[in-house]
């Protein structure tokens, strides 16, 4: 099996491809539509208030950290069977 990078590194990946998402999103958000609607219209307007951010940015958190925390029991658990099966001693 191939040696695993650190967790620090597979974290850093994860926010950083979340926060570049995050990034051009709301920039595309913030130019008000004209490009993406076209030049007749008068644009959309994006509102958003720094309370539901939090909120969502928490909720994140959260769901980072039961990933996290349960996806290298699953894959254990995936791999312990894959193997018994090989090894004739499947249940």
């Amino acid at each position: 099996m191939p040696k695993r990078g650190s967790l620090f590194m597979e974290i850093f990946d994860v926010i950083f491809i979340m926060i570049l998402c995050f990034g051009i999103l709301l920039t595309t958000m913030l130019m008000q539509g004209g490009v993406l609607v076209g030049s007749s219209t008068s644009g959309i307007h994006y509102h958003f208030k720094v309370s539901t951010l939090l909120i969502v940015a928490a909720g994140f958190a959260a769901y980072l950290t039961y990933i996290i925390s349960n996806s290298d029991k699953e894959l254990k658990i995936i791999i312990k069977q894959m193997y018994a099966k090989k090894s004739g001693q499947g249940r």
